[in-house]
């Protein structure tokens, strides 16, 4: 069994959607993505409506539709994208807004935990969608 930190599923598809984006030269198809990645369109889907909702991404439909960029890479954050898709970082369940520590009182591990949480969140605020793009 495996014990480290993880990103998610589905935060790992909402990059690789937005840097596929992120490169297209015009709107596109989820479906080619979907094939391109070998994932599935429907998951890719629920992902994409997420990040339209966060007004990251906009969608046309008819011929040459699809998804592109709302803005520019240059101005969408990792943290954006990952916020977007399942609410702010968090690297253990107690640091979550909706939950609560049972034993915060006495907790010797909280200041690791918020340590770490800030060091992460504040290197995702620094890295661009532009960032990840280029370095590919």
């Amino acid at each position: 069994m495996n014990s480290l930190l993880r990103v998610s599923g589905r935060n790992h598809l909402g990059l690789i959607l937005m840097s596929e984006l992120a490169t297209a030269k015009a709107y596109l198809p989820l479906q080619t993505v979907a094939e391109r990645m070998r994932i599935s369109q429907g998951y890719l889907e629920e992902v994409a409506l997420t990040l339209k909702q966060a007004k990251l991404i906009e969608g046309r439909q008819g011929p040459g539709g699809g998804y592109r960029l709302a803005k520019p890479a240059r101005r969408i954050t990792i943290e954006e994208i990952l916020t977007a898709i399942e609410g702010p970082v968090a690297m253990v369940d107690c640091q979550s807004e909706d939950k609560t520590c049972p034993v915060e009182d006495v907790c010797t591990s909280k200041s690791l935990w918020n340590f770490l949480r800030k060091n992460v969140v504040d290197t995702l605020r620094k890295t661009t969608l532009q960032d990840v793009v280029r370095t590919a």
